[in-house]
C-alpha cells in the first residue's frame, strides 16, 4: 500500500494505491489512520471512492493544473486533487512506475493547436455579434420579425439579443470578444504540456 495524506487546503485528504485500486477522499484527519488499516485488511470504506486498474484507462498530468485527471470506464474522470507540484510528480511517477501494462507519454502543445479552441470561439462570437447587430439596427429603424416554429433555434437567441438593442448588443459582445482574446493570448502565450500513462488492452 502506498498513501499521500494531505492537510492543504484544495487537496484531497488521502490518496491511496493499494491491491491494483486508486483510492481517494476527503475524511476527517482523525480517521485516515483508521481508514489505512481498514483498508490494508481488505475492508472497504465509504469515505474513500475507488477506481480499481480493470477500469483505469489512463492518467494525466497537465503542467501547470493543480490535480491529476484520471479517465476511467466509458467516459467518467476523477480527479486526484494536490496542489504542490512537486508532490504532484511524484505521486504521477510512482503510478508511471507502478500500474501494469502501461505505456507513458508527453505531448506538447504547439502554438496553433494551444489556441484553437479560444480562436473559435472569436470566430463564432464575432459572427453572431455581426448577425444581433444587424438585427438590433434593423429593428430600431421599424423593423418587426416573427418566429415561424417552435422558437428553440438560434435564431430566436440572436433574435432575443437583438431585442436589447444596438449598444447592449455592442457591449455584451465586446465583454465576450474580450474574454476569448484573453484566453487566447494566455493559452498560445504558454502551449500546455501533458504527460499521459496508458493502460495498454
Amino acid at each position: 500500500m502506498n498513501s499521500w495524506k494531505s492537510h492543504v487546503k484544495g487537496d484531497d485528504t488521502l490518496i491511496v494505491y493499494h491491491n491494483t485500486t486508486i483510492y481517494k477522499g476527503n475524511p476527517k484527519p482523525e480517521a485516515v489512520d483508521a481508514i489505512l488499516r481498514d483498508l490494508s485488511h481488505g475492508v472497504q470504506r465509504p469515505e474513500l471512492f475507488s477506481i480499481p486498474q480493470s477500469l483505469l484507462k489512463k492518467i494525466c498530468l497537465e503542467e501547470g493544473k493543480s490535480y491529476l485527471e484520471v479517465y476511467f470506464g466509458d467516459a467518467s474522470e476523477e480527479h486526484l486533487k494536490v496542489t504542490d507540484p512537486a508532490r504532484r510528480q511524484a505521486i504521477f511517477d510512482f503510478f508511471r512506475a507502478t500500474i501494469p501494462r502501461s505505456k507513458y507519454e508527453v505531448e506538447h502543445y504547439s502554438k496553433a493547436k494551444a489556441g484553437r479552441k479560444p480562436l473559435a470561439a472569436m470566430v463564432i462570437t464575432s459572427l453572431l455579434f455581426l448577425w444581433s447587430l444587424y438585427l438590433a439596427v434593423q429593428m430600431e429603424n421599424g423593423a418587426r420579425y416573427e418566429i415561424i416554429g417552435d422558437g428553440k433555434s438560434i435564431v430566436t437567441v440572436v433574435l432575443a439579443i437583438a431585442g436589447l438593442g444596438s449598444l447592449n448588443v455592442t457591449l455584451l459582445f465586446s465583454a465576450l470578444l474580450l474574454i476569448a482574446g484573453v484566453s487566447f493570448y494566455f493559452k498560445t502565450r504558454n502551449p500546455k504540456v501533458v504527460h499521459t500513462i496508458s493502460v495498454v488492452r
